[in-house]
C-alpha cells in the first residue's frame, strides 16, 4: 500500500511538472486542450492547475500562473516588469499597430480592404509588417490576403482564441477611411515643420 501511495504522488509531480512545461512552452492554452496534450484527465488537470496557481502566487516568484478567460499561461508578474522591460521586444510605431489591428479585427482580409480603410499608407505598412513577421500576404487571384502569424500571439501574448473573444466582445467596427484625416494632419504637421 506504501509502493501505491508513493507511485501516486511520483505521478502527481510529473502530471504538475509536465502541465507546468505545456504552461511554460506555450502562449497559454484552454483547460481542454492541456488536458489533451498532457493525456491527464480533465478534473485532474483542473486540480494541478489551481494548484500551480496558487503556488506561484505565495512563493516569492517572478512569474505566476493565471487564467484569462478560458485561457491558462504563465507569465510575468506585473510587478517584476521594470526589471525586464530592456529585453522585451521594441514597440511598433503607431501607424503600424493601428494597420495591424485592423488586420487582427478583420483576419483574413484582403489589403484592398485595408487600404481604404487606412490609405494608401497601408501598402508601406503591410510591406513592414509581412518583415518583422507579423503578418502574411497571399497572392490569391488579383489580391492579397493578409493573415497573422504565430508571432503576432506570441508577441502580443494573446491566444486565437482571446483575440476573437475580445473583438466579438468589443463589436470593434473599423469603418473605410476612419481615420485617414487624423494621420494625414499629422502628416501635414510634420511637413510644415
Amino acid at each position: 500500500m506504501y509502493q501505491n501511495k508513493k507511485s501516486s504522488q511520483e505521478n502527481r509531480k510529473h502530471d504538475k511538472a509536465a502541465i507546468e512545461a505545456l504552461l511554460f512552452a506555450t502562449n497559454g492554452l484552454t483547460l481542454e486542450e492541456i488536458s489533451k496534450r498532457s493525456g491527464i484527465d480533465k478534473k485532474v488537470t483542473e486540480e494541478i492547475l489551481e494548484e500551480l496557481e496558487l503556488e506561484h502566487e505565495k512563493d516569492e516568484r517572478g512569474i505566476h500562473v493565471i487564467q484569462e478567460g478560458s485561457i491558462w499561461k504563465m507569465s510575468v508578474k506585473p510587478e517584476m516588469t521594470v526589471q525586464i522591460r530592456d529585453l522585451l521586444p521594441p514597440e511598433l510605431p503607431k501607424g503600424l499597430t493601428k494597420t495591424l489591428a485592423i488586420i487582427a479585427a478583420k483576419k483574413p482580409v484582403k489589403q484592398s480592404v485595408i487600404v481604404k480603410i487606412r490609405g494608401n499608407k497601408a501598402y508601406e505598412h503591410v510591406k513592414k509588417l509581412v518583415k518583422s513577421g507579423f503578418i502574411t500576404s497571399e497572392r490569391r487571384w488579383n489580391t492579397q490576403i493578409l493573415d497573422l502569424t504565430q508571432k503576432f500571439f506570441d508577441y502580443f501574448r494573446v491566444s486565437e482564441e482571446t483575440l476573437k473573444s475580445h473583438i466579438n466582445e468589443k463589436k470593434i467596427e473599423v469603418k473605410e477611411g476612419e481615420d485617414n484625416g487624423e494621420e494625414q494632419k499629422e502628416g501635414s504637421k510634420k511637413e510644415g515643420n
